[in-house]
């Protein structure tokens, strides 16, 4: 971030049939000026859906960031999404 001010923050949404349906967006807190790693979600969050090994295909899940701040003058850099998917069935 160029500046915390208007309070960026990074939305995140996961998709499981290729990007037709995403579930409700999750959102970080107020992104700080330097470089650091955010974690959204948990072990134990399904993200309000039950998945199958099906949605989790290459063909069939997606993650969608969408910055957004009150503030329409930041500047947002990003240079990593990783994924870590935990199934049990």
């Amino acid at each position: 971030m160029d500046s915390t001010n208007g309070a960026p923050k990074t939305c995140v949404e996961l998709s499981w049939d290729g990007g037709a349906t995403w579930t409700a967006a999750k959102s970080t807190g107020t992104l700080a000026t330097s470089e650091g790693s955010l974690i959204v979600g948990g072990a134990a969050d399904t993200w309000s859906r039950t998945w199958s090994v099906g949605d989790l295909g290459d063909a069939n899940f997606r993650v969608r960031l969408t910055n957004v701040a009150s503030n329409t003058s930041r500047d947002f850099s990003l240079d990593q999404v990783a994924v870590r998917v935990r199934y049990q069935p």
